[in-house]
């Protein structure tokens, strides 16, 4: 049994692995994130968020849709 425990966890590994080697997978950018890169407090990411992101485990943007926002608006949004 402790044996089939441990290839049912190694075989997780190996498919997030693999999950995590995809350029296809989006990846998320959550509000502490954004506060930390930016100039702004943490309740500000959140707005940001909720206007142009989604809440998947909190408030996170896409990466790919932040540098689209970024390159049509500018960092002045955030200021708003």
């Amino acid at each position: 049994m402790p044996d089939e425990a441990i290839e049912l966890l190694k075989s997780i590994n190996k498919n997030l692995e693999e999950l995590n080697k995809k350029e296809d997978t989006p990846r998320l950018i959550y509000a502490k994130e954004l506060s930390e890169k930016y100039p702004i407090n943490r309740n500000t990411a959140i707005q940001f968020c909720k206007k142009y992101g989604i809440k998947f485990g909190g408030y996170c943007i896409e990466a790919n849709k932040l540098k689209e926002v970024l390159q049509r608006e500018g960092e002045k949004i955030f200021y708003e």
